[in-house]
């Protein structure tokens, strides 16, 4: 029926893949190990703590956790909380509007992120001296190559309109 609201939850394996499609909604998945394709066109989606493949686009995207090949793509915004202090595997998040990351005190994980404009990379961790930048094809590049034992590629940030933000989790902060 037009107009009326829902709620759907359930319980599964978490190895068990997951896909959900929603135009208009809110879509929360937490602890998964399988694959997980979301789409929340014109809403948010959570993908906390799941590790494995992800594939989410959404208005808005929070994502957390500390490994796997994650893809990321957001009309608005994406938030990502980086668990550990490396990140294992691959990580693309890709925004029209602002890419916020909160990563732990003394991350190690490399990472490139885009940037219109040199301003609109935003940096308040320990690490930002040793974040370089470069300018290809007339947009920023900012690197942070971390202990240098993995390639700074396999973690890109990209905003298209707004800022990267890469930040220090603090005590209680949620994605």
């Amino acid at each position: 029926i037009a107009g009326t609201r829902g709620q759907l939850s359930v319980d599964a394996p978490a190895d068990a893949p997951v896909v959900v499609h929603v135009s208009f909604g809110a879509v929360d998945i937490r602890d998964m190990a399988g694959p997980v394709r979301v789409t929340a066109m014109h809403g948010r989606a959570r993908i906390l703590d799941t590790i494995g493949k992800v594939d989410a686009t959404g208005l808005v995207v929070d994502f957390a956790g500390s490994k796997g090949t994650v893809g990321l793509s957001a009309e608005a915004e994406i938030n990502l909380k980086l668990s550990t202090t490396r990140f294992e595997g691959t990580l693309t998040a890709w925004a029209q509007r602002a890419v916020r990351v909160l990563v732990p005190q003394a991350s190690q994980t490399p990472f490139q992120a885009v940037v219109n404009r040199p301003q609109d990379f935003i940096c308040r961790t320990d690490f930002c001296s040793k974040v370089k930048q470069d300018k290809k094809d007339g947009l920023y590049v900012f690197t942070y190559v971390g202990d240098g034992s993995t390639p700074p590629e396999l973690m890109h940030l990209r905003s298209e309109q707004a800022t990267v933000v890469i930040d220090i989790v603090s005590a209680g902060a949620i994605p």
